[in-house]
This record gives C-alpha cells, sequence and structure tokens, in this order.
C-alpha cells in the first residue's frame, strides 16, 4: 500500500487481503494479524480503518456482493431476454479461478449471516437487488414474446436465484459440478423456462 493512499482505497485493499486469508484459512481462523501480514502492512494500520474484526468482516462481505453486483451490471441489455439471462447468471457461477475462490469465501460469509444481523442484512439486500434485476428482464422477455404473459416473473426470478445458488454450493462441496456442468446446468433450466414461450 502507499502512504498516500486515500481511506476507501486502503479499506479496499484490505478487504482483498482478508478475502485472500478467510480463502486459505477459513473464517473462523482468521484474525486481524493475518490480514495485516496478507496485506503486507501493521495490525495498527489495518485497525485505524476497522476497529474489529466483526466490523471489517461486514465490510468484506459488502465488498464481495458489490463485485458481483457489479459484473452482472457490465452485462450487455440485448435481444433476446433468454440470452442475458444466462449471461447475467453466468457471473455468479464460479467459472474461473478467482471465482471459484470468491465462492468460497461467500460460502462461509453466508454462514455467518445465520448469526449477524449485519451480514445478514447485506445478504439480503444482494439477493433483493439480483431477484428485482431478473423480474425486470423478465418483464422485458414477456413484452418480446419470450415468455408468456401470464407468468409469475416475481416468484421466477427468485426460483432462478435459488437454482443458481444451488448449483454453486454443489460446485463447492462435490466433484459432479464443475465449471462445464454448472453451465450447461444454467442453460438447461432457462432453456425449459423460455422454451414454455416459445
Amino acid at each position: 500500500m502507499t502512504q498516500h493512499a486515500d481511506a476507501e482505497t486502503r479499506r479496499i485493499q484490505v478487504a482483498e487481503a482478508l478475502l485472500t486469508t478467510v480463502a486459505e484459512r477459513g473464517l473462523a481462523r482468521t484474525t486481524l494479524t493475518d490480514v495485516a501480514a496478507t496485506a503486507g502492512v501493521s495490525v495498527g494500520l489495518v485497525q485505524r480503518y476497522f476497529r474489529s474484526k466483526d466490523e471489517l468482516l461486514r465490510f468484506g462481505f459488502d465488498h464481495v456482493c458489490r463485485r458481483t453486483q457489479e459484473r452482472v451490471r457490465r452485462v450487455p441489455i440485448v435481444l433476446p431476454v433468454r440470452n442475458v439471462v444466462i449471461a447475467l447468471m453466468e457471473q455468479i457461477l464460479p467459472l474461473e479461478p478467482d471465482r471459484e475462490k470468491e465462492l468460497g469465501v461467500w460460502l462461509s460469509f453466508v454462514q455467518a449471516s445465520l448469526t449477524d444481523t449485519e451480514l445478514a442484512a447485506t445478504h439480503q439486500a444482494s439477493v433483493t437487488e439480483l431477484i428485482d434485476g431478473l423480474t425486470v428482464a423478465f418483464e422485458g422477455a414477456q413484452r418480446a414474446g419470450e415468455l408468456p404473459p401470464g407468468l409469475d416473473v416475481r416468484a421466477e426470478a427468485a426460483a432462478l436465484v435459488a437454482f443458481v445458488d444451488g448449483l454453486c454450493l454443489h460446485h463447492a462441496t462435490t466433484e459432479s459440478f464443475d465449471a462445464a456442468r454448472s453451465r450447461a446446468a444454467l442453460r438447461t433450466y432457462v432453456d425449459r423456462m423460455f422454451g414454455s414461450g416459445r
């Protein structure tokens, strides 16, 4: 880190060190000392920006969620909507090494959110934003004739998010859902859904 980095840049750099440390050691065994060593700074500097491990964890989880949201927002919105939906959800699947590490960290944070209301609120906000975005996309698909007009698009959006979360969980815990199979499963799901509109 440079001496003149602004506070937000330093906080993000520390958060990145946190993600690397959690990926290597797990959330429970990660300490501020570990994070400082990974970032190449003193514990005192970490504590200047984060008063406690809990505060750092909350910022780190928010950082993971924002990274995913930024990838999703960069997906071009062009017809057909079916292709957009696949491209959006592929941004969540661990299809490359960096995102595979991110998935492990995300799962650690999700588990911690079961007993931490602030982490739970961050997770809920991230899921809601994704469901909202998919709902809008599915409404556009209805207008374009890609999906039937009577379809409950909010329920379909929630179901797709749950399906992709399941793919992520199984990718992390079994050998049956590698990147290629996860991508194929996503396409099968979306094809089945959009096939009903043809």
